[in-house]
């Protein structure tokens, strides 16, 4: 497929929206609404912060301003159910763990930088754990959380994972966890629940391991990129977990996914993988051909060669939430099928009447005019000689 990776410097400023809404929920944790319909707080110390997401079922939406260190209030918080917790900018951060009260539900984490000490709560960026459910985590940076970036246990469930960063700054090892689903062997009241999506998130530098590891959950992995040469494992499929792995793409991993068997008499864990890109890895990996659930949700798979570029512009606190047509080829060609013709005249001609350019406006400008028209144009005039010379090559 043909690239246009030069035109991310003249496109990007246009690409950043502040409010990852423009998303919405997806994938399992689709139903969570946070704060919405409550007042909405910004604050920039950590008493108010904490005071804010402990307030018992009161919706709020709280903005968090600058860089927030819970030493001073512990380390870490319990928040509560109804609740949305967001950035006002790419490098708003929290430093500590944000757990959860048992039981809690319907909470969004949105464009937020979060990192965790060592001595800072269990050492988790976010714990779901202890009976809760309904939850997003979108366009956040996970770094240097060395217990777990994202942890998802006990009896939790219906949560998405989806356009995050993760990485550590240090060598990779023991200390260098992204995700837990199902907290151990032993914990068997996990079946039937721990449904989880992770998709378009971006696994960095250091991630070692856990990315993630299932037990007894039922998660959906697509469309995220896997670029942590030097890791221990990728996807692991333990005790009566079923992962269902689509059109990923892993970039020099190790171990990309496979089914993990502690005791020889457990009930296994099952996989099923298809569309995926693996490119100069290394490892074990496994069939993928199980019989495993169907999400109970609707989503649209971007092709695995494409996976590196989109999320790697949209993943993180920064990650922009539109891409135009003509990072994946030509200016014009709509469909994408690598070139411009007349299927795109019409598509092309519906921007003139749309307030809405935002996909054919390739100058910036506002407007789909004679600029664009021109490039569409050149466009459709070089697709149609390199057909031609297909069709009849020089003698």
């Amino acid at each position: 497929m043909k690239r246009a990776s030069c035109l991310l410097g003249l496109v990007a400023p246009l690409l950043f929206c502040l409010s990852p809404s423009c998303f919405g929920g997806d994938g399992f944790g689709m139903h969570a609404t946070g704060g919405e319909g409550g007042v909405a707080v910004t604050v920039d110390s950590a008493a108010d912060f904490k005071e804010l997401v402990e307030t018992a079922d009161v919706p709020y939406v709280v903005q968090v301003c600058g860089a927030i260190d819970l030493g001073s209030v512990g380390g870490k918080v319990g928040i509560r159910s109804n609740k949305t917790i967001r950035g006002t900018d790419a490098n708003s951060t929290i430093i500590g763990q944000l757990g959860f009260k048992k039981g809690s539900s319907n909470v969004i984490f949105e464009r937020l930088n979060i990192t965790c000490p060592d001595g800072y709560g269990e050492g988790d960026g976010i714990s779901v754990k202890e009976d809760i459910s309904d939850v997003l985590i979108t366009k956040c940076t996970f770094y240097d959380c060395p217990d777990g970036c994202v942890d998802i246990t006990r009896r939790s469930d219906r949560v998405t994972v989806s356009w995050c960063r993760f990485y550590f700054t240090g060598a990779s090892g023991d200390k260098s966890r992204v995700s837990l689903i199902g907290s151990s062997d032993g914990a068997t009241d996990d079946l039937g629940r721990l449904h989880v999506t992770f998709h378009h998130n971006w696994f960095d530098t250091g991630c070692w391991q856990r990315i993630p590891s299932v037990r007894f959950g039922r998660v959906h992995i697509y469309n995220n990129y896997y670029s942590c040469p030097g890791n221990l494992y990728g996807v692991r499929s333990r005790i009566q977990a079923e992962c269902l792995i689509e059109n990923n793409y892993f970039g020099g991993v190790h171990d990309p996914y496979y089914i993990y068997i502690h005791d020889p008499g457990e009930i296994p864990g099952k996989i099923r993988a298809s569309g995926n890109e693996r490119v100069s890895c290394t490892g074990r990996v496994d069939d993928g051909d199980d019989d495993v659930f169907a999400p109970s949700y609707r989503y649209t798979l971007d092709d695995a060669l494409d996976v590196p570029e989109i999320v790697q512009l949209g993943a993180g606190a920064g990650g922009v939430d539109f891409f135009p047509h003509w990072l994946f080829g030509l200016y014009g060609d709509f469909d994408r099928n690598d070139r411009v013709d007349a299927g795109d005249l019409s598509r092309y001609v519906d921007f003139w009447l749309l307030p809405d350019v935002a996909d054919a406006d390739y100058n910036e400008d506002g407007i789909v005019n004679g600029y664009e028209f021109a490039l569409f144009a050149d466009n459709w005039l070089q697709t149609t000689a390199e057909i031609n010379a297909q069709r009849f090559p020089a003698d």
